[in-house]
């Protein structure tokens, strides 16, 4: 117990401290600036592998509270029985959304940005585009099946994320 206790106030303080990474803020900013401006069906949500309370502190830490009073969703590894890689957290946000009135959402419709195989195929597994930023531990792995793959969200628009013409391929021209 106390090796956990230390282990968790030492993550505590390296995120206290760690930056967000490059470009995930301006494009939530954008995302979010774009729904409550123009009233788009677009919906920002958060699905994570860790335990809500380590998710709801980095997300605090990195994201901010008035940011996160707009996220639509956000569910964390122990809101679903089943963790990543298996769909099952993508499946709930979108059941959610579509609870709370979202109409016309269907899964090849929502881009996930992942960091991680198991990711991936948990979002391919819903039926989800997914963008995949890898990380030094990460960038190694298979994406073969992305929709795209990037260092990171560093210049990355929305609107190369959902461009208006619907046949082209998630950031064309990037």
């Amino acid at each position: 117990d106390a090796l956990q206790e230390y282990k968790t106030q030492v993550y505590k303080e390296l995120v206290a401290v760690a930056p967000p990474r490059p470009g995930v803020l301006e494009l939530m900013d954008e995302a979010l600036e774009a729904r409550d401006g123009k009233g788009t069906p677009l919906r920002v949500c958060i699905c994570s592998a860790s335990t809500k309370s380590a998710c709801l502190f980095v997300l605090d830490k990195l994201v901010g509270t008035e940011r996160m009073k707009r996220i639509d969703v956000v569910l964390a590894g122990d809101d679903v029985p089943r963790k990543k890689p298996d769909p099952l957290i993508y499946n709930t946000c979108l059941e959610r959304l579509l609870d709370e009135g979202t109409h016309n959402l269907e899964p090849e419709s929502c881009v996930v940005v992942e960091d991680s195989l198991i990711g991936l195929q948990a979002a391919k597994g819903a039926g989800m585009r997914c963008l995949i930023t890898t990380t030094s531990s990460t960038e190694n792995q298979d994406f073969s099946d992305a929709d795209a793959v990037l260092k990171d969200l560093g210049g990355v628009k929305l609107e190369q994320l959902f461009p208006a013409d619907p046949s082209l391929a998630l950031l064309s021209g990037v």
